[in-house]
């Protein structure tokens, strides 16, 4: 009898521990090809924390902590695919669909926060059920809302710049959505192609002298170069428009459009449910909210007045004494 209670009470210990969740550290990757990229990652993180994720107890993050491109970006989503990681979070479009690439044939699932347009991005042709191994968080298209802004902060803007990497699908959509509206407001559109450093430094040294706009579109090539289009841009009274809060916080005049960090939080709630046994390609694609954002220290500076009402609207307001 004594042998037999023994035997039923493991028994009994072993069918609880059995019903008991099993504890697991899950395997993260974080990758983006730019600077803003960086702010991205951090929301991810502090998202996934969040809902219970905790670094050194239930996940690991594997991360480069610098943004990368080219082969070293390629080099580390095969890494990651190779560890065979539960997850991997991308924040860029060219880093969103290296992925894509990096994970076909495996069973990493991939979280992007953003790629501006995922069906132009050729990684997904529906948005409501992606399929395949991707989703995340898009761009809203919000350039014709943004130009709108624009020209009612800027009123009498005649000759336009955009500056855009032809070779990124995430710029390049920007384009054709700016080039579509433009023809009706009266302005002149100068589009010219940087799809390097090196021709970025050429445009802004050749820059016509009767510009009075620049709009920068999502674009890691041309931005990561913001400090010296805003040096650029300010000394001449040139206006500019930036996609993030990143570029008035530089000294660009405005901007509308994602804030980098709450698109990581936003993509966090995305990864749990995939974390928690949801297949990405049955998880809809959501839109990245977009805010309008104020320099009212650059506007004072190349003499632009800006209406409260409008001041009113904006998220973020960097003001003369910041």
């Amino acid at each position: 009898m004594i042998l037999l209670s023994l035997v039923g009470a493991a028994l009994f210990l072993a069918a609880c521990d059995e019903q008991q969740p099993k504890s697991s550290v899950y395997k993260i990757g974080l990758v983006t090809n730019n600077p803003n990229g960086m702010k991205n990652l951090d929301g991810f993180r502090e998202g996934m924390a969040k809902y219970g994720y905790v670094a050194g107890e239930n996940v690991t993050y594997i991360d480069q902590m610098k943004p990368l491109r080219g082969g070293d970006l390629k080099a580390a989503l095969k890494n990651l695919v190779n560890k065979k990681v539960d997850l991997i979070f991308t924040a860029g479009t060219p880093t969103g669909v290296a992925a894509y690439h990096a994970t076909k044939g495996s069973s990493v699932p991939v979280v992007f926060g953003v790629i501006a347009d995922p069906v132009r991005a050729g990684v997904m042709t529906n948005l409501s059920s992606p399929g395949g191994n991707l989703t995340g968080v898009k761009l809203n298209q919000n350039q014709a809302l943004r130009l709108e802004l624009f020209m009612l902060i800027v009123p009498h803007i005649k000759k336009m710049v955009i500056l855009y990497n032809p070779n990124d699908s995430a710029p390049s959509s920007a384009v054709a959505q700016i080039k579509e509206i433009i023809n009706n407001a009266n302005v002149e559109l100068l589009v010219i192609e940087c799809p390097n450093n090196a021709a970025v430094t050429a445009a802004l040294e050749n820059l016509d002298s009767d510009t009075d706009s620049i709009f920068l579109v999502p674009d890691s090539v041309v931005n990561k170069r913001i400090k010296d289009i805003v040096k650029l841009a300010n000394a001449r009274k040139i206006a500019l428009s930036g996609p993030s809060g990143a570029q008035i916080r530089q000294g660009g005049l405005m901007s509308f459009g994602i804030n980098h960090h709450d698109v990581g939080d936003q993509a966090a709630r995305i990864a749990d449910q995939i974390l928690k046994g949801g297949k990405a390609g049955d998880i809809p694609v959501e839109t990245a909210h977009s805010f309008l954002g104020l320099n009212l220290k650059t506007a004072k500076a190349i003499g632009i007045s800006i209406s409260d009402e409008i001041v009113r609207q904006a998220k973020e307001v960097i003001r003369s004494d910041e």
